[in-house]
């Protein structure tokens, strides 16, 4: 079975994961949460993207 390419979602997901990783082994606060804001931000453009693949298409009338 042929294996999907990544999408915007999953590499958002995956970034998201990667920053909270990251943050876990870093003992300054300020950073930590520096790197815990990124992924959520991350999760933020994830959630968005989602929508918009999932969302309904809409035709534009032709002039």
């Amino acid at each position: 079975m042929a294996k999907r390419p990544e999408t915007k979602v999953t590499e958002y997901r995956k970034r998201a994961q990667q920053a909270r990783d990251v943050a876990l082994w870093i003992s300054i606060r300020e950073s930590r949460e520096q790197l815990l804001e990124t992924a959520r931000q991350l999760d933020t453009l994830a959630d968005d993207e989602e929508r918009r693949e999932t969302a309904p298409k809409f035709s534009t009338p032709e002039d």
